[in-house]
């Protein structure tokens, strides 16, 4: 599915929020089922058709790729309560796409995302609470609901919620808690957590300081495409002895080779 990343640039770390409306854990829409049945079910109020029919018109997946009737769709699921297409519908309004653009109906429907346990809905209005972007600025309510997200699995949350602790912003700085969050995402395959990782083994912060971990981190976090990773190497590279970069050139590889 399509992803939107919405990026802030924050001293040492990158957060990097979901601003598309689809979780990252959900995988492909399933149809098993024609488009016209899919549609007959939609029309008679079934809300998951609906929803899955949103989507196939947001994507043009089968149909012809339509913004409008997306929105459409969207909203009937909506209301009757679906949570993931409230946070697509959201998207829809906070994008312009299909419908008037609109912060205030985009924040109405991701919070209904929210409320209703939708982990990319609660990572979205997080960010939005963090950047104050058609809200009033609320750093407790932006780590409130990176923590739902996170504590649901989202590795975008856990490394938002990880430099939340790490700078002490809407929450007490806590370097161990930032670690431990930036790790639950980087083991997620989170390449910019695993950057954010390696960079916490090479200052010490939260965990032990540790330039062979900081290395395969960085390894990692470089090979998922996280550019910062690839400057971080070369510059700790030189502070490092040949045994030391072989071994986390080894942990890397034998991590790489698990997955």
């Amino acid at each position: 599915m399509r992803l939107t990343f919405y990026i802030f640039e924050l001293l040492g770390f990158v957060v990097f929020s979901l601003f598309s409306g689809y979780s990252q854990d959900r995988g492909p829409v399933s149809l098993h089922v024609s488009v016209t049945t899919l549609r007959s079910k939609a029309d008679a109020g079934d809300a998951t058709a609906q929803f899955k029919l949103g989507y196939l018109y947001e994507t043009g997946d089968g149909v012809q790729q339509s913004y409008p009737q997306s929105a459409y769709y969207y909203q009937a699921a909506a209301a009757q309560g679906h949570a993931t297409a409230a946070n697509n519908l959201a998207a829809l309004y906070q994008h312009g796409q299909g419908v008037d653009k609109d912060l205030k109906k985009a924040i109405h429907w991701y919070q209904q995302a929210a409320d209703g346990g939708d982990p990319t809905g609660q990572c979205n209005l997080a960010s939005l609470y963090f950047s104050g972007s058609g809200v009033r600025r609320d750093y407790g309510k932006a780590a409130k609901w990176f923590r739902a997200a996170a504590e649901q699995g989202l590795p975008a949350a856990q490394n938002n919620l990880a430099y939340m602790y790490y700078n002490g912003t809407g929450v007490s700085r806590d370097y161990v808690t930032a670690a431990q969050w930036t790790r639950r995402a980087a083991e997620a395959g989170y390449a910019t957590a695993q950057g954010d990782l390696g960079f916490l083994y090479e200052q010490g912060k939260g965990v032990s300081l540790d330039y062979t971990s900081a290395y395969m981190w960085y390894t990692l976090g470089a090979k998922g495409g996280d550019l910062r990773s690839l400057e971080r190497m070369k510059s700790l590279s030189q502070l490092m002895v040949q045994t030391q970069l072989n071994e986390a050139k080894i942990r890397a590889n034998a991590w790489m080779s698990k997955q």
